[in-house]
Order: structure tokens, then C-alpha cells, then sequence
């Protein structure tokens, strides 16, 4: 095939998706490379990775690119060929790596040739996501702007060929209102469509150029995160609760009759291998939430250790609800029980650890014998959870695998300990306190209280998520 047969192949591919992966076979062809990756310039940050192929590890490839670190033309470094996508305006729209040439080299003649399609190429992927653009404008539901059901599975359809095709993950995200019903009695329409509105605009605020949101029903919205696993999916799900509940106009709602808002994140393949599956997990999820202890004892108002105390109780307080959700237990707790956590949760960062998960552990004195830091003295360089330790006290300054935190001025760590741990699909709390012949304690893996815990927990200290 010519190079003026390529351009015009290209030209005329009006679907993104399709013409990316087009656009990178094409110049695969071309340089007779046997790799290679695309990134595509998106609306808020740098050159987002959109296609790949060949040889190439996944992992290894930079999920954004810096534009400002892009030359004007092509070049050559160690042996690959990188190639800007500029239009004739002079504004770059992709960046394409080539690697694994058959020859063994690229040639320098390959330069000029690689330009010229390049601007074609530029211009094709232009004109094909202002298309998309112009495309989902039509498919917005006029009254809260958010996409149609039946383009949001449409679009999910496409991601699930990609994420099988490419071996990726997603997660998908339901939002619901559960008391839209007591808002429209009490207040009036006028109020749903503000709550409706409310959680639009946060969410839009916080979502990449490649997450899409769409209205299923009046209380319901769907939320799909591409290249996202599920502890990525949890992490978003509490940002976008947390950051609903701050916005002024929802206090203002909320004061005058609660949202109800509530969550559940799937992931792909992990949950489920297609939209209605990915579906059913999400609202399942939700039930649990609703069937939190965590509603159930209404502890979202609560500061940190106001809600501990709460969960800790004594030998006189009232037996704990039974809620719906995972179990709570509160009583007499072995003395080794905080140790041994710690040292089994070390094992198992240890047996997975670039699996992501979030692990606090509190209390009196922060040293370089516990049993987590023991457990971890070994962790790889690349180790993926975040380890916090909090205390008054400590000999422990620095840890490869651990950031010591020290709070010398305050006494509720001198008479507690917490071990508070989130990770891919689990979660787990355990709260004490040490008295004379006995430990008093409250443990949980209700992922809702955990998370809650967390969040309060980062508040308290301005400590950074995840």
C-alpha cells in the first residue's frame, strides 16, 4: 500500500475507537514495526494512552505522556521511533511509539514518511472525537445533561470488547437517591431536580475525559471509570460521596431532609463479564451499605474518636444492632490479638504486594518492633499499599515500606489502639483499649464502617487519601 493510500484509509474512519487502533496498525505497517503505542491529547490533562500492540508491556507504558515533552518532529531514541501527530494548524493531537523494527533498525528515510501520514493521521483523529463530541451531545437527558441509558450501554459494550481484548480492567459505579420520594413530598420537585443536579456537577468535577456518566432512572446514575480496578473504583466511590455531602448546596438540602445518597462499585472481569452482571453487583453492593452498622447507628455525623468511643462502649452498653451488612462484635479481646493482625496482615501484603490497599495501625508508641514493621522489613521497592503508622511516642523514623506519623500531644493514642485496613474486595477494624487484666475491643469487616472509619480518620489528622 502507497503512502497516499494510507492517508486516504484513514481519512474516512469516523468511530475514535476504530481509527485509533487504525492509526497505530497503519504506522506499524508503514515502519514495518512489530509494536507500538498511541497517546491522544484529551480536554484536562496531557496525552492519555488509547492503543497498543505487539511486544510491548502494558505495565511499563506511561498511562499519561507530558505534551510539553514532545518534539515537533519525529525522532529516534535507543530503538524506538516516536512520531507527533500535528495537524497542518500546528496543534499535536497524539504521540505514536514504534518499537521491535523486523529490520532491526528503523531507516532515517522512514522519518519524512512517518510526518506526512502523521498529519493526516492528526487531522482523521480531530475531526472523529469533535464527531463523538457532536455525537453524545444528542444523547444528554435534558434535564440533567447526564448521558442517556442507551448510550452509556453502548459505550459500556465497547469497553467490555476492549477490556477483554486488551486484558484491562474497569469499573462501573451506581449512585442512587434513595429519598427523592421525601424530597419531593417535603420540599417539592423543584428540590429533586436539585439533588439530581447536585450529584452531576460533583461528579463531573471529579471525573477523568474518559469516565462517562449517564441518568438511569430519576434516582439512579451510572458512572464507568475505563482502566480502573476496584480498590481505584472504592477510592472514587468515597471521593464522590465525600465530596456531595461538602458541596454547599447539599448541606443546605440535607438540613432540611437527607439525600440519601449511597454507592456500590463493580469491576470488570472480577465481578462480572457484562453490563447486566456489573449491574447486579453494583446494586447488591448498595443494599450492604444500606445494611451498614454504620447507618444503622447514624455515625456519619461523628467525629473520629467520638464515634470509637461510640463503637467501643463498655461491659454496660447495649448490645449492638444486627444489621444486614458484614459482622460487628464488640467485648473481651485476646491481649496477642493486635500483634497477630498486624503480622498476618504483613504476610499477606508480602504474599501480593503490588495488590493496592490502605493499612493504618495506632497507637501509644509507633517502634521499630511491631510486628507490621518486622513484617515488612523485607517488602519490595515497588510495594503498592500504603502503610501509616500513628503514634505519641517512637524510635521508628523513616521505613521503606511505611510513613511513621507522631502525634506526641495526643492522649486518646495513650489509651487506644486501632488497626484499620482496606484493600481489593476486603476490609477490616479492629478498635481497643487496654484496661487492668483485660483488653476491651470492637472489630468489624462491615466495609462501609471501615471506610467511614478511614475517612474520619484522615480528617482528623489531615492525613492524605489514597
Amino acid at each position: 500500500m502507497t503512502l497516499e493510500q494510507r492517508c486516504l484509509a484513514i481519512v474516512g474512519v469516523t468511530e475514535i475507537e476504530s481509527l485509533q487502533e487504525r492509526v497505530l496498525s497503519e504506522f506499524a505497517s508503514l515502519c514495518a514495526a512489530q509494536s507500538g503505542a498511541l497517546w491522544v491529547s484529551g480536554e484536562r490533562v496531557g496525552m492519555r494512552l488509547r492503543a497498543w500492540r505487539g511486544m510491548l508491556d502494558r505495565a511499563a507504558l506511561p498511562e499519561l505522556v507530558d505534551p510539553s515533552l514532545v518534539q515537533a518532529h519525529a525522532w529516534k531514541a535507543d530503538t524506538s521511533l516516536l512520531v507527533p501527530l500535528i495537524t497542518p494548524g500546528g496543534e499535536l493531537i497524539a504521540l505514536v511509539q514504534l518499537s521491535d523494527p523486523i529490520s532491526g533498525a528503523f531507516a532515517d528515510e522512514l522519518l519524512t514518511a512517518c510526518e506526512t501520514f502523521g498529519q493526516f493521521a492528526a487531522t482523521a483523529i480531530k475531526t472523529a472525537t469533535r464527531f463523538a463530541q457532536l455525537q453524545r451531545q444528542g444523547l444528554r437527558d435534558r434535564e440533567t445533561g447526564a448521558y442517556t441509558l442507551s448510550y452509556f450501554t453502548d459505550y459500556a459494550t465497547k469497553e467490555i470488547y476492549k477490556a477483554r481484548r486488551y486484558g484491562r480492567a474497569f469499573s462501573l459505579l451506581t449512585f442512587s437517591l434513595d429519598n427523592l420520594a421525601a424530597i419531593r413530598q417535603r420540599v417539592g420537585h423543584h428540590a429533586v431536580r436539585q439533588a439530581q443536579q447536585i450529584v452531576l456537577r460533583v461528579i463531573s468535577q471529579i471525573i477523568r475525559d474518559s469516565d462517562v456518566v449517564a441518568r438511569a432512572t430519576e434516582h439512579e446514575f451510572h458512572v464507568l471509570l475505563p482502566e480502573t480496578d476496584y480498590f481505584g473504583g472504592l477510592m472514587f466511590l468515597r471521593r464522590a460521596l465525600s465530596s456531595v455531602l461538602d458541596e454547599a448546596d447539599a448541606r443546605a438540602l440535607e438540613a432540611r431532609v437527607p439525600m440519601g445518597l449511597t454507592g456500590g462499585v463493580a469491576t470488570f472481569p472480577r465481578d462480572g463479564d457484562d453490563f447486566d452482571e456489573l449491574l447486579i453487583c453494583c446494586r447488591r453492593r448498595m443494599d450492604e451499605r444500606r445494611g451498614s452498622l454504620h447507618h444503622h447507628l447514624r455515625l456519619e455525623p461523628l467525629p473520629f474518636w467520638d464515634e470509637v468511643e461510640l463503637l467501643l462502649g463498655n461491659s454496660r452498653s447495649p448490645k449492638l444492632p444486627d444489621a444486614a451488612g458484614e459482622p460487628s462484635r464488640r467485648g473481651k479481646v485476646a491481649d496477642v490479638l493486635f500483634e497477630e493482625l498486624q503480622t498476618e496482615i504483613g504476610r499477606e501484603f508480602l504474599r501480593e504486594p503490588m495488590a493496592r490497599g490502605l493499612l493504618y495501625v495506632g497507637g501509644p508508641s509507633v517502634k521499630s518492633d511491631l510486628p507490621i514493621v518486622r513484617a515488612l522489613d523485607n517488602a519490595p521497592s515497588d510495594f503498592a499499599p500504603r502503610v501509616y503508622l500513628l503514634g505519641r511516642h517512637a524510635d521508628l523514623q523513616e521505613h521503606h515500606a511505611m510513613t511513621p506519623v507522631f502525634l506526641e500531644g495526643d492522649e486518646r493514642l495513650a489509651r487506644h489502639e486501632f488497626l484499620l485496613w482496606m484493600g481489593d474486595g476486603s476490609a477490616y477494624a479492629l478498635l481497643q483499649r487496654r484496661g487492668r487484666g483485660a483488653t476491651w475491643g470492637f472489630h468489624t469487616s462491615d466495609p462501609t464502617l471501615v471506610e467511614g472509619l478511614v475517612s474520619k480518620l484522615q480528617t482528623a489528622y489531615d492525613l492524605q487519601p489514597y
